[in-house]
């Protein structure tokens, strides 16, 4: 398989540093540095960051799509956990978070755009989770007494505040126990 190109490679730094530091945290200078070229060479990749991070959510947009194929085999409860992990992985690896949680935190001054799609990946990550809610209602694995508009929000929320947790922590035992606690508190 060819090696990625400059624009590929550019996307994987970028996406590297946003998840330690943030958005604001690098600029395109970082980036060329990581790539040992010279700073005017991204803008013939990128026009601007601002370009650099649309490419960043949808490299992660559909790495998460890809992702959750290959977990589509799995019960309902196995995908809530398999989230968790997917989640927590990215907290043990260098202290990092998921790309949409990254450019969550510095929503406010992200550019207007880049904020709406930040938003509507948000959105079909939790369209997806109520989903599989939904469909553990109806196998009756998940409890019914709220919606799965309700419990899907609540695992998300479980899921990014387990992220942040997990920068701070050595271990993800305390993780792996919210983990637990809320496939918990949607069991039926």
């Amino acid at each position: 398989m060819p090696s990625p190109g400059t624009k590929a490679k550019a996307v994987i730094e970028a996406r590297d540093l946003l998840q330690v530091y943030g958005f604001n945290g690098f600029s395109f200078q970082h980036v060329a540095d990581r790539l040992g070229i010279k700073k005017p060479s991204l803008y013939e990749h990128f026009e601007s960051k601002e370009e650099l991070g649309f490419a960043l959510i949808e490299d992660f947009r559909a790495e998460f799509i890809r992702w959750a194929k290959t977990i589509s085999i799995f019960d309902p409860a196995a995908k809530i956990g398999a989230l968790f992990e997917l989640y927590l992985g990215f907290s043990t690896d260098g202290r990092k978070l998921c790309p949409v949680l990254a450019l969550n935190a510095d929503f406010n001054s992200l550019p207007k755009k880049m904020q709406r799609r930040v938003s509507e990946m948000m959105s079909e990550q939790q369209t997806w989770i109520a989903s599989i809610i939904a469909d553990g209602q109806k196998q009756k694995v998940f409890r019914k007494d709220l919606s799965a508009h309700a419990l899907g929000q609540t695992i998300c929320a479980l899921a990014y505040g387990a992220q942040q947790m997990g920068r701070t922590q050595e271990d993800a035992k305390d993780l792996r126990l919210i983990k637990r606690t809320a496939l918990e508190l949607i069991a039926g």
